[in-house]
C-alpha cells in the first residue's frame, strides 16, 4: 500500500501523463495554423475536444480527442523505462518508434520532420552517431517527460546525460538537447511537489546553460536569451495581447528556440492550471499540438486534478490507460 506521500506522488505522476495527452489532444485541430487563422474560425478560442477540421493543414482526419505523435512518443518511452526497469535503452526505444513508424497508418501524418528523416536515415544504415546532428526541432521536447519523471532536477548532470541518450539518434544537438533537458527538469520538479513558477523558470534557466555544451554544436539563438525574451514580453499584458507577442516575437513552431520560451510562457499565463494551458496552447497557433503537451504536462504534474469525464474521453479513444503508465513508472521516481 502506497504511503500518503507515494499516493502525492503517483497522483503527480498521474498528471504530467495525463497533461500531455490532454494538451496534445486540445491542439491537434490547429496545428499549423496561423493564430489569425484560429481567431478567424474559434473567435472565443478552443474550449474542448474537436476533431480535425476540413482545413486541416495535414489533411488529416482525426476524432476530437485524439492524440498525435507527442503522446504517442511519450509512451513509447514510458513503456522503455518501465521495461528495462528505471533505464534509458535508446535501441529499444528505437526498435519501437521504426516499427511504429512502418506500421502505423498516421505515423506518416504526424511524424515530426526531424525524427521521420533520422528514422529513414538509420534503417538505410547510416550509424547513429550521426543520424540527430541536424535535429532541432521539439521533437526530444515533445516525448521526454517520462525522462523527466525518472530524473532528479537537483542532479542535473545524470538529468541531462539521459535526455542526451534520448536525443542522440534524431535530435543530437545542443538546441534540442537543452529543450529537451529544461522540460525534463520542469516535469522532475514538478513531479517532486514544487510548484513556484519563478523558481521554474530559475531552474529552466539554469539548465538551459548546463546543457548547452551537450551534442553537436551548431548555430543557433540563445536558448536563455530567449526565454528571458518570452518573459519579458509578457509582462503587463493581457493573456490575448501575450499570445500575439508570443506568436509574433518568439514564435510558436516546430522549432526548439521557438517551442520552449513560449512552453515557459504558456505556463506562466495559465498560471500552472492544465485545463487553461491547453487552452491557451490550442488558440495559440503554430505547432499548437506540441506547446500544449509540453506546458500541459508539466502543469499537470503541480496541479494533477482533472475532470473524470476528460480523463475517460481521453483513454476511450486513444486506448489508454493512465493508471497503468503511471503505475509502471512510479517505483522509478527518484522521489518515491
Amino acid at each position: 500500500m502506497k504511503t500518503e506521500k507515494n499516493t502525492a506522488l503517483y497522483s503527480r505522476i498521474k498528471g504530467v501523463l495525463i497533461g500531455g495527452a490532454y494538451g496534445d489532444a486540445m491542439g491537434m485541430p490547429t496545428e499549423f495554423w496561423t493564430q489569425e487563422h484560429i481567431r478567424s474560425r474559434f473567435p472565443q478560442g478552443i474550449d474542448g475536444f474537436l476533431p480535425s477540421q476540413p482545413d486541416d493543414f495535414f489533411g488529416r482526419s482525426m476524432s476530437a480527442g485524439e492524440i498525435t505523435d507527442d503522446t504517442i512518443n511519450t509512451v513509447m518511452i514510458a513503456d522503455m523505462i518501465a521495461e528495462n526497469h528505471g533505464t534509458i535503452n535508446t535501441e529499444s526505444y528505437l526498435k519501437r518508434l521504426i516499427a511504429w513508424k512502418n506500421e502505423s497508418e498516421v505515423a506518416a501524418l504526424v511524424c515530426g520532420p526531424s525524427t521521420l528523416k533520422a528514422l529513414e536515415a538509420i534503417e538505410r544504415g547510416v550509424s547513429v552517431e550521426v543520424t540527430g546532428k541536424l535535429g532541432t526541432t521539439n521533437g526530444a521536447a515533445m516525448k521526454i517527460s517520462p525522462v523527466g519523471i525518472l530524473s532528479d532536477y537537483r542532479r542535473p548532470d545524470a538529468l541531462i546525460g539521459s535526455v542526451s541518450a534520448i536525443c542522440k539518434p534524431s535530435h543530437n544537438t545542443s538546441i534540442a538537447i537543452q529543450g529537451a533537458s529544461v522540460v525534463a527538469a520542469m516535469v522532475s520538479y514538478a513531479v517532486s511537489g514544487g510548484n513556484d513558477i519563478p523558481t521554474m523558470w530559475e531552474l529552466a534557466e539554469e539548465i538551459s546553460v548546463r546543457a548547452k555544451p551537450s551534442g553537436f554544436q551548431i548555430p543557433s539563438a540563445s536558448l536563455t536569451e530567449r526565454m528571458k525574451l518570452a518573459k519579458q514580453l509578457i509582462q503587463n499584458r493581457t493573456a490575448a495581447e501575450a499570445m500575439k507577442k508570443l506568436y509574433d516575437v518568439v514564435g510558436t513552431g516546430v522549432e526548439t528556440i521557438e517551442t520552449i520560451p513560449s512552453v515557459l510562457a504558456v505556463i506562466k499565463l495559465s498560471e500552472g492550471d492544465p485545463l487553461a494551458s491547453a487552452k491557451i496552447s490550442a488558440s495559440l497557433g503554430g505547432d499548437t499540438d506540441t506547446i500544449g503537451a509540453i506546458s500541459t504536462a508539466i502543469c499537470g504534474g503541480m496541479n494533477p486534478g482533472f475532470p473524470d469525464s476528460l480523463v475517460r474521453e481521453l483513454e476511450n479513444v486513444n486506448h489508454l490507460d493512465f493508471d497503468r503508465l503511471s503505475s509502471r513508472l512510479h517505483p522509478f521516481s527518484p522521489y518515491a
